[in-house]
């Protein structure tokens, strides 16, 4: 005859302890940065504002279109960087890069595509992709306003 499993309860405080141990040391998702917010806020201001521009031709603004995107490099690589930080790299990236097997990821270089092919867009078209730019920036920013704030020394 078997014995009914009997629990302890010290055998279950160190259970309990085991796990918060164990949930507690394995963060999955970085902490909030001030400046990844703020960087995430200014870019998606500056595309946005460079965007409107795209009724007028591509060509008389590939000097915006450079800087937008060397700051954009910029972001993309800070949080890439960042330790637990995948969540946020993949959201960037289905900003910044186009995938054959994803015809929604590279929204920038999408836009640029057509921007460049037709010369200047209608304000239609602009809106429309401005909508997508924007709800793919609001991911990223509410994600990182979501994290979990470091506490401060006193």
């Amino acid at each position: 005859m078997t014995k009914p499993l009997a629990i302890t309860i010290a055998g279950a405080v160190s259970l309990g302890f085991l796990c918060f141990g164990l949930i507690t040391a394995c963060n999955t998702i970085s902490t909030y940065d001030q400046a990844a917010y703020a960087q995430g806020v200014n870019l998606k201001v500056d595309m946005l504002a460079l965007m409107d521009k795209a009724s007028g031709t591509y060509e008389a603004h590939t000097g915006d279109i450079s800087k937008l995107n060397v700051a954009l490099a910029k972001g993309y690589e800070y949080d890439k960087n960042r330790p637990r930080n995948e969540m946020t790299r993949q959201m960037w990236e289905v900003l910044l890069f186009k995938s054959p097997s994803d015809p929604r990821n590279g929204i920038w270089p999408r836009f640029l595509e057509e921007w460049k092919a037709a010369g200047a867009l209608k304000p239609a078209e602009i809106a429309n992709d401005k909508e997508d730019v924007g709800r793919a920036f609001d991911k990223i920013i509410q994600l990182e306003s979501g994290k979990i704030k470091n506490a401060k020394a006193d």
